[in-house]
């Protein structure tokens, strides 16, 4: 029996002995605490999860994916980058990568989302390249078009590059009218513009309208328009806000025209829904204003007009407001 207890001790002890060598190696290479698994890309954003909101454009742009949720949050996705709501964007496409992590173009929505931050969106747009092969013919020249707009080159001219491909996308695909609205979008955004080729522009997002009436290339067409000949818009700003509600910037856009229409109760209208769009998106959501690109811009906007319809007083108090905000 002694035998027997020794035997169990020299046991005990070696397996203790091997426990603690095993606490004091070091932990399994891996991402840094709040960090994310999928690549430094993803530890800026959005980190909590989309959710399928109301008064957001329908959407269907061209996409492959056998998740319907997947498709779902894309579509989401694309309807918020038409109204430059590029944090959510870029939350509903993380999303549908979450339903299918094969998904190529969720991450080049999310590259699209960061086209203004040129080093987030050359880490989403990889992603996309290296799952080319999960995309059809049409996928893969947006995700080249986009990831060649995004050479680090130094004589890449990024708005003329993705114009150039857009265009190839449309003359291949005729029918399609979401090519055609971001072919209108980058030829604005390109800029330089003349009477002839403004014209051209505001033909191609009116073929989209002519297709789908609430599309809400209808924001395009104020971009187009503010500031040059605001009249030509005012289709636009009466529908714009309509077909993207839950955007404060989709109600924010319409008045700039009516501004520069000098039809200022309009504007204030159209100012006063996006504040309230912005609040309401705080409350629901639990967001503070400093998170809101727009909120403060929005608000100016309503103040100037304000005053303009002659209510100094909430122009006054709106402003205190404003600058007593932390």
């Amino acid at each position: 029996m002694k035998i027997v207890r020794i035997i169990a001790l020299i046991a005990t002890v070696v397996a203790l002995c091997i426990g603690i060598a095993q606490a004091q190696q070091p932990p399994a290479q891996g991402p840094l605490p709040g960090h994310s698994v999928h690549g430094e890309a993803f530890n800026d954003g959005p980190r909590q999860r989309a959710y399928l909101m109301k008064g957001i454009p329908r959407i269907d742009f061209h996409c492959t994916t056998a998740s319907v949720e997947a498709r779902k949050f894309f579509n989401q996705g694309v309807g918020q980058l038409h109204g430059f709501w590029w944090f959510e964007a870029e939350r509903s496409f993380r999303q549908a990568a979450t339903f299918d992590p094969n998904f190529s173009m969720a991450y080049w929505g999310m590259a699209m989302a960061n086209i203004n931050n040129d080093d987030r969106a050359r880490k989403f747009i990889k992603r996309a390249v290296d799952l080319r092969n999960h995309a059809d013919a049409r996928e893969a020249m947006w995700i080249d078009g986009l990831a060649a707009a995004l050479s680090d080159k130094p004589d890449t001219k990024k708005d003329k590059v993705f114009v150039a491909a857009i265009e190839k996308i449309s003359a291949a695909y005729p029918s399609d009218i979401e090519a055609k609205a971001f072919l209108g979008l980058n030829l604005w955004e390109a800029g330089s513009l003349n009477k002839e080729s403004r014209e051209r522009v505001d033909k191609l997002l009116n073929e989209v309208l002519a297709v789908d009436p609430n599309h809400p290339c209808h924001h395009y067409r104020i971009h187009l328009w503010d500031y040059q000949d605001n009249k030509r818009a005012l289709n636009s700003a009466a529908l714009f806000g309509q077909t993207s509600s839950a955007i404060a910037h989709a109600w924010h856009m319409p008045g700039h025209i009516f501004s520069g229409l000098m039809r200022y109760a309009d504007a204030a209208w159209q100012q006063e829904a996006s504040s309230r769009t912005d609040h309401a998106f705080m409350m629901r959501d639990r967001i503070l204003p400093d998170q809101i690109g727009n909120y403060a811009h929005n608000n100016e906007w309503l103040i100037r007009d304000l005053i303009h319809i002659g209510r100094v007083n909430d122009a006054i108090e709106l402003a205190k407001n404003m600058t007593e905000l932390p």
